[in-house]
């Protein structure tokens, strides 16, 4: 009988201590893992330290692919054109903003166009086509609403920090040489 409480608490005792062993094992991991976040956390804030952006927002083009208000971090300046594929004035303007475009990236300027209707995906494709539109065109999300006026185009401009440089929005369409003005003051 003795040899048996003397296995029993033999036995006890290893399963004690091999469970303190695994449980060590745990904790070191988790502090292992804690001090990586905590590294990630701090390589984070520091390059991130300059980016605050006034608004945030989550999206995707036509393709599907997903855009955020990361995308500001990657230019100088980015114009924000709202504009519908009904409002003759918005289809008007494309060409030129897709010569702002291409006249102005390589400053770090990017465009933006956003638009509602995605009813009129048929009509969308057919006159990004023929105006020959490389900038991204993305879906409307209610992230965007604080920049509405009510009409169509509306314009706002990003900072690479995020914020909204614009001290109103631009309502209405510009031809290139008054849009290039604007761009030229913001970037200057």
């Amino acid at each position: 009988m003795k040899k048996f409480f003397t296995l029993i608490i033999c036995i006890f005792v290893f399963l004690s201590i091999v469970s303190c062993s695994a449980d060590d094992k745990r904790d070191r991991e988790r502090e292992e893992e804690t001090e990586v976040e905590e590294t990630e956390v701090e390589e984070t804030a520091d390059t991130d330290s300059n980016f605050d952006p006034d608004f945030t927002f989550s999206t995707t083009d036509r393709d599907g692919n997903t855009y955020t208000e990361d995308i500001f971090r990657d230019y100088e300046l980015t114009m924000i054109n709202f504009w519908e594929p009904w409002c003759g004035p918005c289809v008007g303007e494309m060409p030129d903003l897709q010569i702002l475009y291409n006249n102005y990236s390589n400053q770090g300027f990017n465009i933006l166009g956003v638009y509602s209707e995605t009813s009129m995906e048929q009509d969308v494709e057919e006159l990004l086509s023929s105006a020959g539109i490389k900038y991204p065109i993305l879906h409307y999300t209610d992230e965007f609403n604080r920049f509405q006026s009510g009409y169509v185009p509306t314009t706002i401009f990003v900072d690479g920090e995020g914020h909204v440089v614009s001290s109103q929005p631009y309502v209405g369409s510009m031809d290139y040489e008054d849009w290039a003005s604007v761009v030229e003051d913001l970037l200057g």
